[in-house]
C-alpha cells in the first residue's frame, strides 16, 4: 500500500514541534513541567480532532460507583454529562461520556509503573450504554493510551510492555518515534513520524466505536 507523502510531511512537522516543546522546557522545575501535557493537547490533540471533542482532566466513575482516580487527559465525547469542580479544571466524568484516556509522561520508560497503576485503577470503570448501533470497536472498558516524549528506543521493547499489560490499549514515544497498540486495537506498530498516525488511528477507532451509542444518566441516581 502506498503512503501519502503529504500526510507524512505534516506528521513530521508536528512531531518536530512536540519534541521542540519538550526540550524547550527541559531545564524548568518539576512544578512547571506540566506544560508537556498542555503542549500535547494544544499542539496536537485539539488540532487533529474536531472541535466537538473536549479534552480535560479528572476522575471517571460508573453506575456501580467504581472510580478511577486522577486521569491525565480525558477525551470526552459530547453525548453525556460530566460534572465540573468549581474553581478547578478537574471534572467528574460518567464512564459513558469518556471515549478514551491518555496519560502523558516525560519519560515513558522511567514512568511506566505510573501508567500501569493508572490503567489498573481505570479498568474496573465500566461503560453501560442504553443502546447503540455498533460502528466499530466498542469496549465496556475505557481505552487508555500512554504517550511519552522520551522512553525506550526499540519498538520490540514497547510492544512487549503493551502486550504484558492488557489494561493499556496502546503506547507512543514521540522521540525516537514508536507506537504499539494492543490486540484489541489491531496490534498496530509504527515507527518514526508514522507513530503519530498510529496513535491517531487507534484513537479514531476508540471514538468511532461509541459515537452512535446512547447513555442513561439516571442509572447514576437510582
Amino acid at each position: 500500500m502506498s503512503r501519502n507523502s503529504h500526510v507524512e510531511q505534516r506528521l513530521a512537522g508536528i512531531r518536530k514541534q512536540l519534541i521542540g516543546g519538550y526540550y524547550a522546557g527541559g531545564s524548568m522545575s518539576s512544578a512547571t513541567k506540566g506544560n508537556e501535557r498542555e503542549t500535547f493537547i494544544d499542539n496536537f490533540m485539539s488540532e487533529v480532532f474536531p472541535p466537538t471533542f473536549r479534552f480535560g482532566t479528572g476522575d471517571a466513575t460508573d453506575s456501580n460507583s467504581n472510580k478511577s482516580g486522577q486521569l491525565d487527559v480525558v477525551i470526552e465525547f459530547p453525548f453525556a454529562p460530566s460534572l465540573p469542580t468549581l474553581g478547578s479544571s478537574a471534572r467528574l466524568y460518567l464512564a459513558e461520556s469518556v471515549a478514551a484516556v491518555i496519560e502523558v509522561k516525560s519519560d515513558l520508560e522511567n514512568q511506566w509503573d505510573e501508567v500501569v497503576k493508572t490503567a489498573n485503577a481505570l479498568r474496573p470503570v465500566t461503560r453501560l450504554y442504553a443502546g447503540s448501533m455498533v460502528m466499530g470497536l466498542m469496549t465496556p472498558y475505557i481505552p487508555l493510551f500512554a504517550v511519552g516524549y522520551a522512553g525506550w528506543k526499540q519498538l520490540a521493547t514497547l510492544q512487549a510492555r503493551v502486550a504484558a499489560c492488557p489494561e493499556v490499549s496502546g503506547a507512543m514515544i514521540i522521540e525516537p518515534g514508536l507506537f504499539a497498540s494492543s490486540q484489541d486495537f489491531g496490534g498496530v506498530a509504527a515507527t518514526g513520524d508514522l507513530a503519530l498516525w498510529g496513535l491517531i488511528r487507534s484513537l479514531h477507532v476508540a471514538i468511532d466505536g461509541v459515537k452512535a451509542a446512547t447513555s442513561d444518566p439516571m442509572k447514576y441516581a437510582i
